[in-house]
């Protein structure tokens, strides 16, 4: 059937150059391999028309040079053929009989400016306090002091942390900046490359999401000159750093909050929303994060604008961040009467570039971030839509937005997600937002907000549980991995503080084919290149089995994803993989015919490189 074979995508297979500039010329395919087509075309929007190009054959492949178009517009196209006398369209929709709607056509932007390096690197969260102790004298004591009814307690990395009744978030374990650089070897040899770090600037709380101080690292951590020395000291090792921020609220203890709080008429107090009745308004009635109001210029020139702001400062020399991680990025300069959101984020981005033109954003959006991702706001979104929640519903778990308590006790789904689903939902969601973004996500599927699918007992089976690892590796986009669930960390259900355990860093309780498998993942992005804009294709074998594959410009890549709960054997009559002849399990290396078949033990997946 031809609609199994004939393909396109904006990926690097089909599309050269693939980060074009205004103006320049592209090539653009189609592969049509052994079907017998005819008046193969390209159409594309220009000067306001749709163009038609005339496509000429080149192997298994057709191509056209078409034009990238100038300022505000980006390039849209899509395909047509006839087939046995019948014309059909090729776009992202699918085959149709009818010319796709612009949302469906394949796009590109021009003069797109998203960090290249991050489609092909590897990205670990740490939670800092949790991660490891390396500077003592930093170390928070005892009744240091009381915050939002709770007081301070120190903990050793032997203990477990405390439900927030007790804790009230002021439990501290007194992890650091100096201990995050310790361990960057260990982070080297797991193939890390990038690091996401939860926030660091001063704040009262362990999660410091609640800031007091936007210009300056909390002294917990190590202070500034410990941010200066860890960068310098990853960026040596080849390893960016991303930092987690909150320019949505700040601390209730923030000095502007209480000269708010002070006098009303204050110009502090015009940082902030207030309700009608006067009181101030706090980040989903959180009492200590009283939410920032962006009508205010000198506001914005504060955060993010002015040449001495805030989150540029972190961006230059001795600091020399990399990107930032915005929190609740969508709820931003939202109220019942503000819309603010989109153009605070694009003046964001505009001025931040100013200092880094290579710059990271990446935004918390649990759902659909389509909108922000055009190539004038973030850069990506964490991918908990077209990753996370999908890869969790394949394990067993119910949405977490079908769960009571925002998904911290996962219920069940009775029947899980199966090889048809998954591949229908994963080509959907990338297929929602322009093209080139898919590359640049960041892929999860447990983070300082989810509880660790591996703590998950009623659903874990570490087989399976392996698959959706490789998974997270192979899909278009950087893979963010939690700290510790490389290595099978402790953890509970229940809520956040649950997933937060201290890291284990005695290797006598790690898990090992957990961790020999991130190890076998990283090295595998690492090692090749062409995989970070590869073509992606999600084909299911029955309902157990997916294979997902990557088709670069030299090698392709292939995941057998199985929960199959017995021994089976397969065989991949798969058009994207014809033009190679073998396939080389990246585990024990054995080599297999391409036409031979592939026998998979229970539950277990297999990854291959094919040539």
């Amino acid at each position: 059937m031809f609609k199994d074979i004939i393909s396109s995508q904006v990926s690097s297979e089909f599309v050269s150059p693939l980060f074009p500039k205004q103006g320049d010329d592209v090539e653009i395919k189609i592969y049509t391999g052994n079907v017998n087509v005819s008046n193969v075309s390209a159409f594309t929007n220009r000067f306001g028309l749709e163009w038609r190009y005339e496509m000429k054959k080149a192997g298994e492949y057709y191509s056209c040079i078409v034009k990238a178009p100038y300022k505000v517009e980006n390039l849209r196209y899509y395909f047509s053929f006839v087939y046995e006398d019948r014309t059909y369209y090729l776009s992202k929709k699918g085959f149709t009989m009818w010319a796709p709607a612009a949302k469906d056509q394949y796009t590109l932007v021009t003069d797109y400016t998203s960090p290249k390096y991050i489609a092909s690197s590897t990205c670990y969260q740490i939670f800092p306090d949790r991660f490891f102790n390396g500077d003592k004298s930093n170390d928070v004591k005892d009744g240091e002091y009381e915050f939002n009814g709770g007081v301070v307690s120190a903990h050793t990395f032997d203990e477990i942390p405390d439900d927030y009744e007790k804790a009230r978030c002021v439990d501290f374990f007194n992890g650091d900046l100096k201990g995050i650089e310790e361990k960057l070897p260990y982070l080297k040899d797991l193939g890390i490359t990038v690091l996401y770090i939860n926030p660091i600037l001063r704040s009262r709380t362990v999660h410091r999401f609640d800031c007091i101080d936007y210009f300056n690292v909390d002294e917990k951590l190590g202070g500034n000159e410990a941010l200066s020395s860890l960068t310098s000291k990853a960026h040596e090792l080849g390893i960016k750093i991303i930092i987690d921020i909150s320019i949505n609220h700040t601390g209730s203890d923030h000095e502007w909050f209480k000269k708010a709080q002070a006098d009303l008429n204050s110009e502090e107090a015009s940082y902030y929303y207030k309700n009608n009745d006067g009181t101030f308004l706090y980040w989903q009635n959180v009492d200590t994060l009283p939410q920032l109001n962006y009508n205010n210029q000198r506001l914005r020139d504060i955060v993010y604008r002015s040449e001495n702001a805030a989150m540029k400062k972190f961006l230059l020399p001795p600091y020399s961040i990399d990107g930032w991680r915005l929190d609740v990025a969508p709820e931003l300069g939202r109220t019942e009467t503000d819309q603010l959101c989109k153009e605070v984020w694009r003046e964001v981005r505009a001025s931040l570039r100013e200092v880094k033109d290579d710059l990271y954003l990446v935004g918390e959006d649990w759902n659909d971030a389509t909108e922000y991702l055009e190539g004038d706001m973030w850069d990506a979104t964490m991918n908990y839509f077209g990753s996370g929640r999908l890869l969790r519903s394949w394990m067993g778990e119910k949405d977490r937005f079908q769960c009571q308590g925002w998904g911290h006790s996962p219920e069940l789904e009775k029947y899980s997600m199966d090889a048809y689903t998954l591949a229908e939902a994963l080509k959907d969601t990338e297929n929602a937002s322009q093209d080139l973004s898919r590359f640049f996500r960041m892929n999860l599927f447990d983070s300082h907000d989810t509880p660790r699918l591996h703590n998950n007992l009623s659903i874990y089976n570490e087989d399976i549980y392996n698959g959706v690892v490789m998974a997270l590796y192979m899909l278009p986009g950087m893979p963010n991995i939690y700290y510790g669930d490389e290595i099978g960390i402790d953890g509970k259900l229940g809520s956040v503080e649950a997933s937060r355990y201290p890291m284990q860093w005695n290797e006598e309780k790690w898990n090992k084919n957990v961790l020999n498998v991130h190890k076998l993942m990283g090295k595998l992005r690492k090692d090749n290149e062409d995989l970070a804009f590869a073509s992606a294709y999600y084909i299911p074998l029955n309902k157990d089995i997916l294979a997902i594959i990557r088709k670069g410009k030299e090698k392709g890549y292939l995941l057998l994803m199985n929960k199959n709960n017995k021994n089976s054997n397969v065989k991949l009559d798969i058009s994207s993989l014809k033009s190679y002849s073998k396939l080389v399990d990246i585990e024990n290396n054995q080599s297999i015919d391409i036409n031979s078949e592939i026998t998979l033990d229970a539950n277990k997946s297999r990854v291959f490189i094919a040539y």
